[in-house]
């Protein structure tokens, strides 16, 4: 009989496959290319209040998202079996020349249009689904920007190996990276990993089970749970049989 935390994990995995289900309709939140768009035009779109609001909510909990609800989890973690390399901290700089330029862009977009001044959050979606099309953007169009963006995030966790569609190419993790570094620099309380080092006995499981590729062992060793690439998915906590490792909603860097 499966173990509690063993079910959390479950749960968890059903929750980022039921989000990457859901992403032909929820796809447009997240696009990079609306957000400019919109921008042009001073609109207030779905991508830009979500974008947001992960920075917002990465002050208390970090990289939850990632780990219990982003789609991109969802069609990446089942992969692991195929290829379960550990990506290398190289591959997280690649994100950052991405996201760099797309935002400076976007704020040159914000300034051409004289700042903000309508809102729209379903911007770019017909009655909020992401792939129904309409006249300007037919539903052969909005399918083939699925396929693309499914098909680039599935071949790089291909080859590079665990998640690492969310080491080298996701523009949403930088946003939820800054706000944890905020939080880290005013050590107010907020949800993270703590350990217990003197429990542990260096068996290895927490860095086996890692889908971020951390070698979690060592942060256990060092006494410091705090690393960039985590997402709170649990999976070193619900893995660890001496119960080593633990949530816990408190202050810290």
């Amino acid at each position: 009989m499966d173990r509690p935390p063993l079910r959390r994990q479950a749960i968890r995995r059903i929750l980022i496959l039921l989000s990457f289900i859901a992403f032909p309709v929820t796809m447009n939140y997240f696009s990079p290319y609306l957000i400019v768009e919109s921008a042009f035009q001073g609109i207030v779109n779905g991508s830009l209040i979500v974008f947001a609001s992960m920075f917002v909510s990465s002050l208390v909990v970090g990289r939850l998202w990632c780990g219990w609800m982003c789609p991109a989890a969802g069609l990446q973690e089942p992969l692991v079996p195929v290829n379960g390399r550990r990506v290398g901290r190289r591959a997280g700089l690649v994100k950052w020349f991405i996201w760099v330029p797309w935002m400076g862009l976007v704020l040159l977009a914000v300034a051409r249009a004289g700042g903000y001044t309508s809102f729209d959050p379903l911007y770019g979606t017909v009655a909020g689904i992401s792939v129904a099309g309409d006249a300007h953007r037919p539903v052969i169009a909005a399918y083939a920007v699925y396929f693309i963006v499914v098909l680039l995030f599935f071949g790089v966790a291909m080859l590079l190996g665990r998640r690492g569609g969310c080491h080298a190419l996701c523009w949403m993790a930088p946003f939820m990276i800054a706000g944890r570094s905020v939080r880290n620099l005013f050590a107010w309380p907020s949800l993270r990993l703590i350990s217990h080092p003197p429990a542990c006995t260096q068996c290895g499981t927490c860095t086996s089970v890692c889908p971020m590729s951390i070698n979690v062992q060592a942060m256990v060793a060092r006494g410091g749970m705090e690393n960039i690439d985590c997402v709170l998915c649990g999976s070193c906590v619900d893995s660890c049989p001496n119960r080593v490792i633990r949530y816990s909603l408190s202050a810290g860097r």
